[in-house]
């Protein structure tokens, strides 16, 4: 029997409070392990049938883990335990499974509750040691190395979104505790003069005091002034409350904040986008090079450019998704200082969605998880976007344009008052493409900032203020959609169903009167002409009698 003591700050390779290996009658009752590197190490408790190993009344806590068991120790009895803010509550080593008892044990990482009226202090719910990242943890220690580090807690998320992937408790406390227990009243704290603590908290708070005055008396012409933008005036120009002092102005103290859609907060003044020199280089290949603009509140920008132009380069680079040079902010934050402000700031929807395999409205309720969004917006999201008639069907069920509604309803939950979109029309049909261009546009008018990468005209007509086009990652011009449509559509092609009997006919018809034209492999006729004259190929054939039974326009671009 080992009871009654404080056993704390054992550290090392084996740094355990208390250690037994193949032992019988063992009991441990009423002791404090605290700040072990194990609170208790057992192997092969009890030794034999006949024996027994009870846990009572213990307080295991901040330890790294809690209490080692081996595959060994089966049929002892924890009991009555605090365990209380170790690092790994119970850990199995060794593998094989757990075949003891565990019951009214104290648990800090419990979620359950008590609703008895008057509360009994016991949990309504059983304690379950499930958590992946420990069981991996269990098999390869090595991990440990991982704990608190974003892969971990990605792991932790994803165990706990998908049931698939949670492993077997490792214990189960039916009657956990909803309390820890007193501190044992012979526990002796140590006393030591304060004096030291004292001096040294007024040493750092004298320099303190002095980096602040030195940063307050810092000469101001020490500070860079930012480059002036000989695209700035162009990009702002007509923007309601952008004066032309405030379209250079990016600094945090000008950020007035007022709302926008009802959602995050945003200027009127200063611009919601500030790229200013940035270049990307992948080894020998650059794809972006002393890019500079600034994108006001409210306005629109289409990314115009050729595959490789670095459309996509420059919204990774934006959301702080990958390293650059220069500088970025969104809403005053700088995307590397403080990325996750800046992000919080935008609704990404990129070409094309990896989902998981979930059902339209668990798809929601994930990402309001994650992104820590009012679940409470997602009737009214799924009912605007069109999404409401397919909330239980699985995303793999549904078509393109609905994926990329979904896309767009997940940018959308938490409000953002930028959206930032790469190719979002690019793989969808005619009449997807018109209804997801209709969203886009009603967002448009309610006051979302637009940023999107296009190779399609007319999505760019209707959404965009100003056209930035690239070129092998270079910034050539900023120009009005108007402009791009007179220098990159100069021809269409219209394309003819005529009778099948009379279509060779027509080629030469229309041939004769000097049109390029041929058959296509839908079997129709197709005519390249200036957009201009759209109705001459019908006249010609017209006086051919050649009847026409239904035409369509394509655009040809050219980048």
């Amino acid at each position: 029997t080992i009871r009654e003591n404080d056993i704390r700050g054992h550290h090392g390779a084996s740094g355990y409070g208390i250690g037994f290996k193949d032992a019988d009658n063992i009991e441990i009752v009423g002791n404090l392990l605290i700040d072990n590197q194990a609170g208790a190490y057992l192997d092969g408790i009890p030794y034999s049938p006949q024996g027994f190993g009870r846990f009572h009344d213990n307080i295991f806590a901040f330890n790294n883990i809690g209490v080692i068991l081996m595959p060994a120790v089966k049929g002892s009895v924890f009991e009555n335990n605090t365990f209380w803010e170790n690092v790994e509550q119970m850990a199995i080593q060794g593998g094989g499974g757990n075949a003891n008892t565990w019951l009214g044990n104290y648990w800090s990482d419990y979620t359950g509750f008590d609703a008895a009226n008057p509360p009994d202090g016991t949990g309504d719910l059983p304690y379950r040691a499930e958590r992946l990242f420990e069981n991996m943890l269990d098999r390869e220690p090595t991990l440990r190395a991982l704990i608190y580090s974003p892969a971990a807690q990605a792991i932790e998320t994803a165990s706990a979104t998908f049931p698939l992937m949670r492993p077997q408790p490792k214990l189960e406390d039916t009657r956990p505790r909803m309390s820890p227990a007193e501190i044992p009243t012979f526990v002796q704290f140590p006393t030591q003069n304060p004096a030291p603590m004292w001096l040294t908290a007024l040493v750092f708070t004298g320099l303190a005091l002095l980096c602040g005055a030195l940063a307050f008396v810092k000469p101001a012409s020490v500070i860079p002034s930012k480059a002036r933008n000989p695209h700035e005036a162009s990009l702002t120009a007509g923007v309601p409350g952008v004066s032309p002092s405030a379209r250079n102005d990016t600094s945090l103290s000008s950020f007035e904040k007022t709302p926008l859609s009802g959602g995050a907060m945003t200027s009127s003044s200063t611009p919601l986008i500030s790229v200013q020199h940035v270049t990307k280089r992948y080894k020998k290949v650059t794809a972006l090079k002393d890019v500079t603009f600034v994108l006001a509140p409210g306005a629109a920008l289409a990314l115009w450019g050729a595959n490789g132009a670095g459309k996509t380069t420059l919204l990774k680079a934006i959301l702080g998704l990958i390293d650059f040079g220069g500088q970025i902010t969104v809403g005053g934050h700088d995307v590397r200082r403080q990325g996750k402000l800046a992000r919080h700031l935008i609704g990404y929807v990129p070409q094309e969605f990896a989902f998981y395999d979930l059902g339209v409205l668990e798809t929601m309720q994930f990402y309001a998880r994650l992104k820590k969004a009012n679940p409470a917006r997602i009737p009214d999201l799924l009912e605007r976007l069109g999404l409401s008639a397919h909330a239980t069907k699985r995303v793999g069920a549904l078509s393109g344009g609905l994926r990329q509604r979904l896309a767009l309803a997940v940018a959308l939950l938490d409000d953002p008052p930028l959206l930032m979109l790469d190719e979002p029309l690019a793989n969808l049909d005619a009449r997807a493409r018109r209804e997801y261009q209709m969203l886009l546009s009603a967002l448009r008018k309610e006051g979302k900032t637009l940023l999107f990468a296009s190779h399609r005209l007319e999505e760019v007509e209707t959404l965009a203020d100003q056209v930035l086009m690239l070129q092998e990652g270079r910034l050539q011009e900023i120009i009005t959609p108007e402009e791009l449509r007179a220098r990159h559509l100069a021809e269409i092609d219209l394309v003819l169903w005529v009778p099948e009997h009379r279509r060779g006919e027509a080629l030469t018809c229309l041939k004769a009167d000097g049109f390029a034209t041929h058959l296509n492999g839908r079997g129709t006729v197709v005519v390249r002409i200036p957009e201009g004259r759209k109705a001459h190929p019908l006249a010609t054939l017209n006086e051919c009698a050649i009847p026409v039974l239904n035409f369509e326009m394509e655009q040809v671009h050219s980048n």
